[in-house]
């Protein structure tokens, strides 16, 4: 299967690999639920609280401070600075900095000068940690999208059935784009600038999102928790609309004082209502 899906889809081995995990997740029966869930570390595996946005955000704290480490060793070939607890925490403020400057101006516009003095770095400094504007580029998009297939496999882990599936993906996913509204901007605002490999990666991030989401309705339709005759691919792409506009229009939400809590709610509650028997 993932042979097939590396020649037929032109997708990255880590979505093949993404994507097949979640496909194998959606059908464990495992124990839980997104009430019990706790802000652990147990044996390098995480638990995330989705009782609400605040603890869930507390909760995955080790998974973003353990996705910048990975991502040193991941490219340790690029950077020139021994690892240690410092260079890590210059490594989350240079992805951090080089994000919030983009929304303001665009990545191509960023220059290394301005990145350097916001950032607090030299401009040696930063070189020590990237060659180039497109390796920055590539740990960037490598930390979003790191963060949220972590976030969003082990979410699909502890639920079991359909509607807690969806409930606790819909959930996780508004709570995550929360998290790291920025990236979610920056990733969606740039792609148009991307070339090649980041292009593909990102359009394949997209759809990715989709087909997880036709994945539970089709499950759930299996199980009878749902509908037989939804439109499984129509919802999901419905379905990853409603997400994107938390995040792409986060300034209408904020002036209307709606929460994450309140936005993930009612999303969950237009789509379970249509599609539950």
């Amino acid at each position: 299967m993932i042979q097939y899906l590396l020649s037929s889809t032109g997708m990255s081995v880590q979505h093949v690999y993404m994507m097949v995990l979640m496909r194998c997740i959606n059908q464990l029966l495992l124990k839980g639920s997104y009430q019990v869930m706790k802000a652990e570390k147990l044996d390098n595996t995480y638990t995330v609280d989705l009782q609400n946005y605040n603890s869930f955000k507390k909760s995955i704290k080790f998974i973003l401070d353990d996705i910048v480490t990975k991502l040193y060793d991941d490219n340790k070939q690029l950077i020139r600075v021994k690892k240690s607890p410092q260079s890590v925490e210059n490594l989350k403020r240079i992805i951090h900095t080089a994000i919030a400057i983009s929304n303001k101006k665009g990545y191509a516009a960023m220059s290394m000068r301005e990145l350097s003095s916001t950032s607090s770095l030299s401009i040696g400094a930063l070189y020590a940690y990237f060659p180039s504007k497109d390796e920055l580029l590539h740990i960037i998009q490598q930390y979003g999208r790191s963060s949220v297939e972590k976030v969003l496999s082990q979410v699909l882990i502890t639920s079991t059935t359909s509607k807690e599936k969806l409930r606790n993906f819909l959930y996780a996913h508004i709570y995550i784009s929360e998290v790291l509204k920025d990236w979610f901007y920056f990733s969606y605002m740039e792609t148009r600038y991307f070339t090649g490999v980041e292009y593909n990666k990102t359009i394949q991030g997209e759809l990715l999102t989709e087909s997880l989401i036709k994945d539970i309705l089709i499950e759930g339709i299996q199980k009878k928790e749902f509908r037989g005759d939804s439109n499984c691919e129509l919802i999901a792409s419905i379905s990853k609309a409603m997400l994107q506009d938390w995040y792409l229009k986060r300034w209408k939400y904020r002036k209307r004082n709606v929460t994450p809590d309140e936005y993930a709610h009612e999303c969950f509650m237009i789509i379970y209502n249509y599609i539950k028997k």
